[in-house]
């Protein structure tokens, strides 16, 4: 075990007891977690990690909630945010330098504006650096592992470089899952003005389409299920148009529902738990079963859960 006061003690950025996570996810869902750790840099963090490991405490890190679903019983040992301690990064020609704490469409976003490319169509992904590379986060046509040259991780209590030869990428996966990433290299396309515009386009295009096809104005953790490989979905439906096709757009379990706007969201219409969420998430899992025969697995990470009540 670890006291309250040797962890104050030991990190010197901010630690909360009985911190509700709820006001830590994307979903606005969540029971409390024993420690909340937001640390003051790197240094901080690898130290908090450290101090956990060392007394053999569970502890997890998270971005910024946004593919998270935390149980209402909540959280025993730690959540780590990497926002501040791994939130900064550069820009050297063609090179990205980032901390694993930084958001995706900050990234994204800067570099097209520097006429880089091969991050610019993922903007509208709303996690971190490090959560999109645990992921192989990817969206029209681009995915993380296509530019990253090399990762960052703390092994051992030591920080290690893998070079991305040595890392298994697939399709929203990576050899990286349970990893602690500290952050990355990346190697972008430098492109002509001439090029900057046709980008442009469909850069604005997918973020349009993305606003009107996605329930934006309900808290969410993104998309529930990974989409089946053509080897585990003859049909080549996606995990949305496989739920769509069973008829459940807004079926609601209490304050939970699946988006009538795009069925492999689930929304919180205002006072949702985790268990309505879980819920629904069986019976789409049931329901796509027995119509397709396919096995729909998450892509929402579980937090706090014990087991999965499907």
């Amino acid at each position: 075990m670890i006291s309250t006061e040797e962890l104050l003690d030991a990190i010197r950025g901010q630690v909360l007891l009985g911190e509700p996570m709820k006001e830590h996810t994307a979903l606005k869902i969540g029971g409390t977690v024993d420690f909340y750790v937001d640390p003051l840099d790197r240094e901080d963090l690898c130290r908090a990690v450290a101090l956990f490991e060392a007394r053999s405490l569970p502890y997890m890190l998270i971005g910024r909630g946004s593919n998270l679903l935390v149980d209402d019983d909540g959280v025993r040992g730690a959540v780590i945010v990497t926002s501040r301690a791994l939130g900064k990064y550069s820009i050297r020609k063609n090179t990205l330098t980032t901390g694993a704490g930084v958001p995706l469409p900050v990234i994204a976003e800067k570099t097209f504006a520097l006429s880089l490319g091969g991050l610019e169509m993922l903007q509208g992904i709303p996690g971190t650096v490090g959560g999109a590379i645990a992921m192989n986060a990817g969206a029209h046509g681009q995915e993380v592992s296509s530019v990253v040259s090399r990762v960052e991780i703390l092994a051992n209590g030591k920080p290690q470089v893998i070079s991305r030869e040595e890392i298994v990428f697939g399709y929203r996966y990576s050899s990286l899952e349970g990893c602690v990433i500290l952050g990355a290299e990346m190697k972008l396309e430098r492109f002509s003005n001439a090029e900057r515009d046709r980008r442009d386009r469909l850069r604005r295009e997918a973020l349009q389409r993305r606003s009107i096809s996605q329930p934006l104005s309900w808290p969410n953790a993104g998309s529930v299920f990974r989409n089946p490989s053509p080897e585990e979905n003859p049909s080549g439906l996606s995990a949305g148009q496989m739920i769509d096709a069973c008829g459940l757009k807004g079926l609601c379990r209490g304050g939970a529902m699946i988006s009538e706007s795009h069925a492999n969201f689930i929304v919180n219409t205002g006072d949702a738990r985790a268990a309505d969420v879980m819920e629904l998430i069986c019976v789409a899992k049931e329901r796509v079963w027995k119509m397709f025969g396919v096995s729909l697995e998450l892509e929402v990470r579980l937090l706090g859960f014990e087991k999965n009540c499907c």
